[in-house]
């Protein structure tokens, strides 16, 4: 006569939470509860009219009804809000229904005992099958919250229940009040109650907490290990791309040499040499940006990790940039000596994308702010712009390679991927804070030590 669960449930309750790192599925919840509402009419008429034992009939249905119609209005309540929340066992608000419930539940349960024979009841037991739930599926605070319930629900029990109409059972236990003290066998119960309560607990709760951990490295790698395909893949096709380009951009260097020279020889126009100049240098500029690209997917890099100060990053990172008048940047005495360890052309490709982002995201009245401070061990470069912003739904996808916002041909979606990667390569991390309307804020840690 209590919230009882089938072994086979059980088992399958175990399996579901090994696999989705706790969270039970509501169907599964509900059902268990109609499962334990038929358990508990079966038993109690078996017992009233199998073993011809005397039980208030009245009292037992009552409480089983009241477990029914809670379950009927949980059903409800998941088909009215539930289905439109998605995955609702990952809203918090589904978390806090199921303590409630689970304590519900408990009380229901002591019930049920208190007007069948209280702790002469074997059923009294099923108090651990409750707890045990309680430990796999909620947080730890919560469960043992729940534990003191229970110990106080059996405590009560102990002091007051209602007799059983049969001497062999009635004779087990009898209440507190009835024999007006504490016995030996009161405290021993009620000493065997709260230590296997709290046992169950404590090792449910901890099982459940290094599962969830273990879920979760899990997942980090899985996220890692498929960042690292979407790198080789890229890296695939930069070595295609370089491959390709070499030689058209070879027969232009040429040609544009052979014009330079003609033009030299025939006119003196300095704005037409200068344009012949300037498109000779962006020529250079691409051939070795391609040599790079090349390299590095024939050999994984081509950059040696060097041991650069925090003054000489920002400087190196502040160069090539589009519209250096509109950067405001700073640099504190802190991170200016701190040294890091990394690949000097690599780093500043990708960092100093963060920065070109952020000068397109912004109005070309406005400035982008740079920062690059020491915070806690770890050099942080921030960069703050003046654009739109982004919603939750666009800031969630943030670092996807090939996503981005921008028009068509201005972007391929792959400058937040390779900064993120680049940042975590070198034990660092890269936050994002964004709200429309307010701009968005890059903040880049990269693990420093101090100069020594």
């Amino acid at each position: 006569m209590s919230q009882s669960v089938p072994a086979s449930s059980s088992r399958n309750l175990s399996f579901s939470t090994l696999r989705f790192g706790g969270a039970i599925s509501i169907h599964w919840f509900i059902y268990l509860r109609w499962v334990a509402v038929l358990g508990q009419l079966a038993t109690v008429l078996i017992v009233r009219y199998g073993f011809e034992i005397p039980l208030e009939i009245q009292p037992l249905l009552i409480t089983i009804g009241v477990t029914a119609l809670s379950n009927l209005g949980l059903l409800l309540w998941y088909k009215t809000y539930g289905q439109r929340s998605g995955r609702i066992q990952q809203n918090p608000q589904w978390s806090h229904v199921l303590a409630g419930i689970m304590a519900f539940d408990l009380l229901l349960l002591t019930c049920l005992l208190y007007f069948s024979g209280g702790p002469s009841n074997p059923f009294w037991i099923f108090y651990f099958v409750n707890l045990c739930l309680a430990g796999i599926e909620l947080t730890a605070w919560v469960a043992w919250c729940l534990n003191f319930l229970a110990v106080f629900c059996f405590a009560y029990l102990l002091y007051d229940h209602r007799l059983l109409d049969a001497p062999a059972i009635s004779s087990v236990l009898p209440s507190i009040r009835d024999v007006g003290q504490v016995t030996l066998a009161h405290n021993g119960v009620f000493c065997a109650f709260v230590t296997c309560a709290s046992v169950i607990v404590f090792f449910t709760t901890l099982v459940t907490s290094k599962l969830r951990s273990r879920e979760e490295d899990l997942r980090v790698l899985e996220r890692q290990r498929i960042r690292g395909e979407k790198l080789e893949a890229l890296g695939t096709l930069a070595a295609g791309a370089a491959h390709e380009l070499s030689t058209p951009l070879g027969t232009i260097a040429v040609v544009v040499g052979e014009l330079q020279h003609e033009l030299a020889r025939r006119t003196e126009d300095p704005l037409l040499m200068d344009d012949v100049k300037l498109i000779r240098s962006e020529l250079d500029r691409c051939r070795g940006i391609l040599n790079h690209m090349s390299a590095q997917a024939g050999e994984g890099s081509v950059d040696k990790k060097l041991d650069l100060t925090g003054q000489q990053l920002f400087q190196d990172l502040l160069k090539q940039l589009p519209d250096t008048s509109r950067v405001v940047n700073s640099i504190t005495p802190a991170a200016t000596r701190c040294i890091v360890h990394v690949e000097p052309y690599v780093t500043n490709q990708a960092l100093r994308g963060m920065i070109k982002n952020a000068l397109e995201a912004s109005p070309p009245e406005t400035q982008v702010h740079v920062t690059l401070d020491h915070h806690e061990g770890k050099l942080r470069l921030s960069v703050s712009d003046q654009g739109t912003g982004m919603p939750e739904h666009v800031l969630s996808r943030m670092g996807e390679p090939f996503f981005t916002t921008k028009q068509t041909g201005k972007g391929m979606g792959l400058g937040v991927f390779l900064a993120r990667t680049v940042v975590e390569r070198l034990g660092g991390e890269m936050q994002v804070e964004s709200s429309p309307g307010q701009g968005t804020t890059v903040r880049c840690l990269i693990p420093c030590r101090d100069p020594g």
